[in-house]
């Protein structure tokens, strides 16, 4: 199963490149389609064409990646308390946030310095509310996020310990909240203390992501139990997963062309929670499929933090590289969105691979965790 579960951070870690590749194909639809055709930016008449839904298939089918890591994380942490030689203790956890932390922090640095060399800057004040909020950068929401859970689990694990029934509830109820309260913000010019709802709905909260981090931790417990309940069979848990898959891909477009919100890319709605739930649950149970990969994946896998924390800048750096030398490449996705993908997770890899040959790989755990 541990495996398994490397085998499923490398493949999120990979969702998480793809997601974010997506978003710069937007960007050379939308903004900067003067650079390979002759109309003013922004220009949105490619809308509906067939390279616009190839890119929101990519967004909306990766929506999982966030989910998965939670429920990894949520995996080991019970793991790690099991049986008599209980070794979760505030020491682990103390161990496992400065992991995430110090290099969150030095590359949030980087990215704050490269910033203000362009001419971006901020008041100090701002600086410390973006680091709180995993803001150098949009991606960088889940450091904060994680470390939230972290700093929860012991008293995750007590709770899914004494009655793990109840605790999967009420994450689920928890969470449900959170969706419904960001439903209520399509319509927030007609609803009062639609800022506050924001504020509590904002992806680096614990509330809104809560149950994929107990249903991990639960799912570590008593797998046995859970999967004839969700799962009953192969084939009906498949044909649910292709229903949702084609929710997810449908209803933040129909939101997006009814409402102006753009919700594409998260899975913080009905159709994205569901659909992340259910691949996880897939995976868990049906994982081999993809074993003659295991090896790429394990290897992304073991590196997904370092990936994690480097990967937007990388894609930013080489999509404004293309913009400047080859433009007519932003006007052809297919081959656009590949050179991206593979540059966003073999640059950081050979990086990471390059500190651990060097006379800086004593400060390897210090960069990438």
């Amino acid at each position: 199963m541990k495996n398994r579960l490397l085998f499923l951070n490398g493949l999120a870690i990979l969702a998480v490149v793809i997601n974010h590749a997506a978003s710069w194909g937007y960007t050379a639809m939308f903004w900067w389609v003067d650079r390979y055709r002759h109309v003013p930016p922004p220009n949105f008449d490619q809308v509906g064409s067939l390279p616009y839904y190839g890119l929101l298939a990519a967004k909306q089918l990766t929506v999982f990646s966030v989910p998965a890591f939670l429920f990894v994380s949520g995996f080991f942490i019970a793991y790690a308390a099991r049986g008599t030689q209980n070794m979760l203790n505030w020491r682990m956890i103390r161990r496992r946030v400065s992991n995430l932390l110090i290099p969150y922090f030095l590359w949030s640095i980087v990215i704050f310095i490269g910033d203000a060399i362009q001419g971006q800057t901020y008041p100090f004040t701002e600086y410390l509310v973006r680091l709180i909020q995993g803001q150098a950068t949009s991606a960088y929401f889940y450091v904060p996020l994680l470390c939230q859970f972290y700093l929860l689990s012991p008293f995750v694990v007590r709770t899914v310990k004494a009655r793990w029934q109840l605790a999967l509830i009420g994450a689920a109820i928890v969470q449900i909240a959170v969706i419904a309260l960001k439903y209520l913000l399509l319509f927030s010019d007609k609803i009062s203390h639609a800022t506050l709802i924001r504020h509590i709905t904002s992806p680096w909260l614990f509330p809104g992501w809560i149950f994929f981090f107990v249903f991990g931790v639960v799912f570590s417990f008593h797998r046995e139990r859970i999967l004839p309940l969700v799962l009953p069979s192969k084939r009906k848990a498949l044909a649910l997963l292709a229903v949702l898959t084609l929710l997810v891909i449908v209803e933040p477009e129909f939101i997006y062309r009814l409402t102006g919100r753009d919700w594409r890319g998260t899975p913080l709605a009905i159709s994205g929670g569901l659909y992340a739930l259910y691949f996880i649950l897939c995976f868990a149970t049906m994982g081999n499929v993809l074993a003659p990969f295991s090896n790429l994946f394990h290897q992304l896998g073991r590196k997904s933090f370092g990936i994690y924390l480097l990967h937007p800048k990388v894609l930013e750096f080489f999509a404004r590289v293309i913009r400047q030398v080859a433009p007519w490449l932003l006007g052809h996705q297919i081959l656009y969105q590949p050179i991206l993908i593979i540059l966003g997770v073999s640059v950081p890899s050979l990086f990471m691979t390059a500190v651990t040959k060097s006379s800086l790989r004593r400060f390897y755990h210090l960069l990438f965790g």
